[in-house]
């Protein structure tokens, strides 16, 4: 075997190991944030801490590469960057942390997989064109799959599950707002510099939420918890958050989007498998047929969009 051909397979073996472990950080994200619920940190104060820790990391990211400056780039695309991250770091994260208190681990994490759903109506309205009949057989088959992830016709579990469903589905929707707009910022500014200066301004539009609650008296405890709690701050925004995204960046220069994207989808199964190892989630066999239809059309729907090379 030549020498070319042994790096090309050391380059692509490091690049999927990349990927696995990339996938398997960030499909832990809600078992962390679940953990830190139960140790008595709220929504706001884990998503805050979140932010303050990953900001500086993102910039160091930032400086360590430094990426060139895209030809082309205006100033404006910056201030651009600045408000799709208060889309995709604070307000997205923000429904999903609140939603996330309601429901377990593995209902959360099918019920984010409703981004392309919410991508095909958008792209719709974008485009002024009709949506095909394929999509909208596969968006009926994700309600009714939602429907039984759920509960089903159980009314009692279906209810309890509603509020933080909700807030869920729109934080989904947010990220997919999020990408349809910042589909062709992220070419022409690079996607650590759009990360950096985004979550520079989600810290500061979280910074400034806090500040409006405790304005009018919903005061946020932020320094009312133990060391470990602490500790579990910074472990959720280095490990999944931080870390996920050099280790992506670094797969996909290796191997490609497009199998990277293949290698994220094994993230939901992932995160089901660990909600139920470390949290003794369980789900009912009803909730069971609704997240695997969820998941299986989903997929259905990314790998199409993989084959065709098609871009949203």
């Amino acid at each position: 075997m030549r020498l070319e051909e042994q790096s090309e397979i050391r380059k692509a073996s490091a690049g999927t190991v990349f990927l696995l472990i990339g996938t398997v950080c960030f499909a832990s994200k809600s078992i962390w944030i679940k953990c830190a619920y139960e140790m008595g940190a709220e929504p706001d104060v884990v998503l805050l801490y979140r932010q303050l820790f990953a900001v500086p990391l993102f910039w160091l990211i930032f400086l360590l590469y430094r990426p060139p400056i895209p030809d082309g780039m205006k100033k404006g695309d910056l201030w651009r960057a600045c408000v799709a991250g208060v889309f995709c770091f604070f307000l997205s994260p923000l429904f999903d942390f609140i939603g996330l208190n309601h429901v377990s681990a593995m209902v959360e994490r099918i019920l984010l997989m409703s981004c392309p759903v919410f991508m095909i109506g958008f792209n719709a309205c974008r485009d002024r064109k009709m949506v095909s009949i394929q999509d909208l057989f596969a968006v009926l088959m994700v309600m009714i799959g939602f429907f039984f992830a759920l509960g089903g016709w159980n009314a009692e579990l279906f209810q309890a599950n509603m509020i933080g469903s909700a807030f869920i589905l729109l934080s989904s929707a947010v990220y997919a707002s999020y990408l349809v707009l910042s589909g062709r910022l992220v070419h022409q500014i690079g996607g650590i510099r759009l990360n950096a200066y985004g979550m520079t301004a989600a810290g500061a539009a979280m910074m400034l939420y806090t500040g409006i609650k405790a304005a009018i008296g919903m005061n946020t405890p932020m320094t009312a918890y133990p060391l470990a709690v602490y500790g579990l701050f910074v472990f959720i925004a280095v490990v999944s958050t931080v870390i996920p995204f050099v280790l992506m960046l670094e797969g996909i220069k290796r191997i490609g989007a497009l199998r990277a994207a293949t290698i994220s989808m094994a993230g939901p199964v992932l995160t089901i498998f660990f909600g139920a190892l470390f949290l003794g989630e369980r789900l009912q066999l009803t909730q069971t047929i609704g997240c695997a239809a969820v998941f299986i059309v989903i997929t259905g729907i990314e790998y199409r969009k993989l084959k065709t090379g098609k871009k949203e």
